[in-house]
């Protein structure tokens, strides 16, 4: 449950996300919970039409919908987008956390390192030399930034982030606690001796108001860099391999992993534990359903899914066929059986 830091009018909440206001206009709101859980002073969310039965049946006292017309005689503030809609409101009620300006005393600034005065370094932190933390940024307890890393204004690393050498992360960028960017790439050239590592001497860039989930890993490229584009959010245990440029506002999900040398274009949503092969271009706009396993090069604008990746309908096919199969190979099996008599007795 979120319980609101002060009880808000219903109307202060219609105004915060842009709605219109049906019902009750005096109602007050204390918390935000889920339609099964709310009660009269709750605000609760419809965010489609299936939704709408458990709605009818919440005691949630205010309901942000896309329509009155499915709760005759209850308070609704008609939206557009009630997700979005949600968002804004939980947005307003808990803000972003602003930096506690200052480096902790336990913390650990080298020489050479430039930290804003503004910005905020916390316990047992390390900012590396040639290092730059900008205004209103947020280094969180056990933070490491490694040397040469340039972190802007407003970025907010989470407990233990680690950033090797050369890492930038953009503007308003958050990372998450246990994310690891700017390891080596995965690059090793096969020899008669073995396999010789191939230093990884490029770097990272994560883009402004990009969000990178805990445990997360991204790679630092072999020469250029490994690039995280403007808006792209990435879920925990996602791994991104070297050389990758990840385009921007895409939608990595957990465990979905993109081998070395892979480009993915803008507004693209891989669902989770999607594998992608390496020197590969996933287009723009790019929709891929959880697991599909990404083998060759997608165009703009594409649904895809399964094991290698179909078009989504086709994909569907085939788990219906799958499905068959068992009932097929029987019928094959008597097919074949017959015929090999029919073949005896001529």
């Amino acid at each position: 449950m979120a319980r609101l830091p002060a009880a808000a009018p219903v109307a202060e909440l219609a105004s915060v996300c842009g709605g219109s206001l049906v019902g009750d206009g005096s109602s007050v709101v204390e918390g935000v919970r889920s339609l099964e859980r709310a009660g009269p002073r709750d605000l609760s969310f419809v965010a489609d039409s299936r939704a709408e039965a458990a709605a009818v049946a919440s005691a949630a006292g205010v309901i942000l919908a896309k329509s009155a017309g499915p709760f005759p005689g209850r308070t609704v503030i008609e939206v557009s987008d009630p997700s979005a809609a949600l968002a804004a409101i939980l947005a307003s009620a808990f803000p972003r956390r602003s930096a506690r300006s200052g480096v902790h005393p336990t913390a650990i600034v080298e020489a050479g390192a430039r930290v804003d005065p503004r910005a905020e370094v916390g316990p047992y932190a390390i900012v590396g030399e040639g290092s730059e933390v900008g205004e209103g940024a947020i280094l969180e307890a056990h933070v490491v930034v490694g040397r040469n890393c340039r972190i802007a204004a407003g970025a907010w690393l989470h407990p233990h982030v680690v950033l090797y050498d050369d890492v930038s992360v953009g503007p308003r960028a958050e990372v998450h606690s246990g994310a690891v960017l700017g390891a080596d790439g995965f690059g090793y050239a096969p020899g008669a001796a073995g396999l010789r590592k191939v230093p990884q001497v490029g770097g990272v860039e994560i883009g402004a108001d990009a969000e990178i989930g805990a445990n997360t890993c991204v790679d630092r490229a072999t020469l250029e860099m490994t690039r995280v584009g403007d808006g792209t959010k990435v879920d925990d245990l996602v791994m991104i391999g070297h050389n990758c440029d990840v385009g921007r506002h895409v939608v990595l999900c957990g465990q979905t992993g993109l081998a070395g040398s892979t480009t993915v274009g803008d507004q693209t949503v891989l669902g989770g534990q999607v594998g992608v092969g390496g020197h590969l271009r996933i287009g723009r706009g790019v929709k891929a359903g959880g697991q599909t396993g990404i083998s060759s090069d997608v165009p703009d604008g594409a649904s895809i899914y399964g094991r290698p990746h179909l078009p989504y309908k086709d994909a569907l096919r085939v788990q219906v066929e799958l499905k068959r199969l068992p009932e097929t190979a029987r019928i094959v099996r008597e097919l074949a059986k017959a015929a090999k008599g029919d073949e005896v007795k001529g």
